[in-house]
């Protein structure tokens, strides 16, 4: 029977199959783009069951209706080459079964098992990564993580994958030296660079944030479109947090939105930051409604609830109430729907939270902050990284400000403060919160350190400019 490079029977596989696996396995850990050829020969296979099986992952990732249809497809051809298959292999087909017919849960225990019983099968590592953090179970994608750095440690993928486990469930010290582990193998693994930056960012530690991407970013060019821009959103969350915007809405429009537009990652990361651009006072103009025709299309799709809400607000800032109109009642029938692993995700967490986004673009600040109130404590299933959940969060704040809930305005501010003390824009909101309920002598503390953190941060970027 052939084995792969990671030393994993197959079976029924030449070698071009052989190379072929190999090679898509590089290219996927490395967030390259060259998978056309692949996914071509797997529709063509004859042989080897987990050349279509993997094309059929390839394509769910891409969260579309198109996606669904492809992997349809790959996961028939598969079915007809099972005869010959190895064990690891119809543990595969029950994976991505699963995962087509709508089953994550179903599909991340049988991707969690192989790793298991297969700990060399990075793509399965990676799959299960990736399904547990779609549902916010930071615990998963850290115990798959830590499977795959014992079975691989010579494996320069393994240390980011391992890192960003860590990082999500707070153990930041240990997860940015996993991923500066693996960048010591390779410096170009974009992985470790965005595990790198989720630690970071977590610290409030701007200035290295800035230094580190910027000294990296070589390296992404021959990333796929996700890796490319959500590296460089990432760099831009550090430039808004030094006050830096100007520099951050260039980057939205050189490098964050433009690669793939019809890409739902590629949406999300816009969205995403150019409501947190507004949210620090720059005037997005016209590209909500640039933004829109894009994401337009997806209203009744529901293939993943972190992204549906970040379609509901763009569309909701972009004017198109109509289109917003029907895409809520459409979440509500999905809400409705919904498995009983699914039920907290869609009806506890995406309704109000989408009604709530939708008030706030609108300017009805108490409905929002009532509604993304009621959906805050179950955020952590909407999935996606903490990082990214902070949106929400961010959004839920401004409309508790605007509102007039100062008291619990208030207490999320001085949470944030404490959790990252060094972003001069929240000191600054804090100083007129306190002023507003009547606490000079904090305001005026507030306002100090404000100007004494952006004194700071301009010198530093000063000195680097000269540098340079």
């Amino acid at each position: 029977m052939a084995r792969d490079g990671q030393g994993l029977e197959l079976g029924n596989a030449d070698e071009s199959a052989v190379a072929a696996l190999d090679f898509v396995t590089q290219e996927w850990l490395g967030f390259g783009k060259r998978f056309t050829d692949f996914i071509a020969a797997a529709d063509k296979e004859e042989k080897c069951a987990l050349l279509p099986l993997v094309a059929a992952s390839l394509v769910l990732t891409m969260y579309s209706p198109e996606g669904q249809e492809a992997a349809t497809r790959s996961l028939k051809r598969a079915k007809a080459l099972q005869a010959s298959a190895s064990p690891r292999e119809l543990a595969w087909l029950g994976a991505i079964e699963a995962w087509v017919a709508g089953d994550a849960d179903r599909s991340l225990q049988q991707f969690r098992r192989i790793v298991a019983e297969w700990p060399r099968d990075l793509l399965a590592g990676k799959l299960a990564q990736l399904l547990a953090f779609n549902r916010g179970e930071a615990e998963t994608l850290l115990d798959v993580g830590e499977k795959l750095a014992a079975a691989n440690a010579d494996n320069r993928f393994v240390w980011g994958m391992y890192a960003f486990g860590l990082e999500e469930c707070n153990r930041l010290d240990e997860a940015e030296a996993m991923a500066r582990k693996g960048l010591a193998l390779d410096r170009n693994d974009p992985w470790a660079h965005h595990a790198v930056a989720h630690c970071l960012e977590a610290r409030g530690r701007m200035l290295e944030g800035v230094a580190f991407l910027s000294s990296v970013s070589d390296t992404w060019a021959d990333c796929n479109s996700f890796m490319q821009t959500h590296n460089w959103w990432h760099l831009a969350l550090f430039l808004i947090d030094l006050d830096r915007t100007d520099e951050a809405l260039a980057l939205y429009d050189g490098r964050v939105w433009g690669v793939w537009k019809e890409f739902c990652e590629d949406q999300a990361n816009a969205v995403s930051l150019l409501a947190r651009l507004e949210l620090r006072g720059v005037d997005a103009g016209g590209r909500w409604t640039e933004i829109a025709p894009y994401l337009k299309p997806r209203l009744h799709e529901h293939l993943s609830a972190f992204h549906d809400v970040h379609y509901l607000y763009g569309l909701a800032r972009a004017g198109e109430r109509s289109a917003v109109t029907e895409m809520l009642a459409s979440l509500e029938d999905r809400a409705e729907q919904a498995r009983p692993f699914e039920r907290e995700t869609w009806a506890d967490c995406v309704v109000p939270l989408a009604h709530g986004l939708a008030a706030h673009a609108t300017g009805d600040m108490p409905a929002a902050a009532r509604l993304i109130g009621r959906a805050m404590p179950h955020l952590r299933t909407l999935g996606g990284s903490i990082a990214q959940r902070a949106l929400f969060g961010a959004i839920h704040l401004d409309a508790l400000i605007r509102a007039g809930w100062n008291d619990a305005a208030l207490a999320l501010l001085q949470a944030d403060e404490r959790e990252r003390p060094t972003v001069a824009a929240t000191k600054r909101a804090l100083a007129d919160l306190y002023r507003k309920v009547g606490r000079t002598e904090q305001a005026l503390a507030a306002e100090y350190q404000a100007e004494q953190l952006a004194r700071q941060y301009r010198a530093a970027h000063t000195r680097t400019g000269e540098a340079a």
